[in-house]
């Protein structure tokens, strides 16, 4: 493991342990990824972030499929690959399911640009329709909601 690889992991569990600590991925759900050179590290499925350490993240290729043995990347990994696949600009991600975000996403609503951390998003934060979560469909749709923009809700119903 390089020491930026290290550094990214150290970062990820930073990251994935206070967005928990701040009740923004209530059990387990939401998840951190990481450009690397390789594609990008992303925390696993199922495992409380409180415990996460350095060799549980799992890194993919941004074209591939995760490897058949070993750790189990977070059921989101398509859309993360989506993500940077589409979008050179994209250094890291994270996918919250936040109590305020949720409740928005539930209603199909959107945030209007009504605050200056809102139009640093690229302007208002759209709420795409639904789809099933761990599909490609649903990586589809969070890029489009992301053009032009650097955070998108998605929808949690139909």
């Amino acid at each position: 493991m390089s020491d930026g690889d290290a550094s990214r992991r150290e970062r990820i569990i930073t990251i994935s342990q206070a967005l928990d600590a701040a009740g923004l991925v209530p059990n387990k759900s939401g998840n951190v990824s990481c450009r690397s050179p390789g594609g990008f590290l992303i925390t696993p499925a199922g495992k409380p972030y409180r415990d996460l350490a350095p060799g549980d993240l799992v890194e993919l290729h941004v074209h591939g499929e995760p490897p058949a043995s070993g750790r189990r990347p977070s059921s989101e990994w398509r859309m993360h690959a989506a993500i940077y696949a589409s979008r050179s600009d994209a250094a890291a991600i994270v996918h919250t399911h936040s109590p305020r975000a949720t409740a928005l996403a539930c209603a199909g609503r959107g945030i209007p640009p009504f605050h200056y951390m809102i139009a640093l998003a690229g302007g208002d934060v759209r709420c795409m329709p639904y789809a099933t979560f761990g599909t490609t469909e649903l990586a589809e749709t969070a890029v489009r909601g992301l053009e032009g923009r650097r955070a998108t809700l998605l929808a949690t119903t139909a």
